[in-house]
């Protein structure tokens, strides 16, 4: 029992840090990258303005 109870828990835990490692691989970067993207255009023009 006390084997079954320890992988129930440590499949929990692996789903757990899988989540938080998507949200801190994905989401964080993203939002600096949005918060830089007028300044990217600024540097580096996606298109020339005519």
């Amino acid at each position: 029992m006390d084997l079954l109870l320890d992988a129930v828990i440590t499949a929990i835990s692996l789903v757990f840090l899988g989540i938080l490692g998507l949200i801190s691989g994905v989401a964080i970067p993203g939002l600096f990258i949005a918060a830089l993207a007028p300044w990217l255009d600024w540097i580096v023009p996606a298109r020339k303005k005519s």
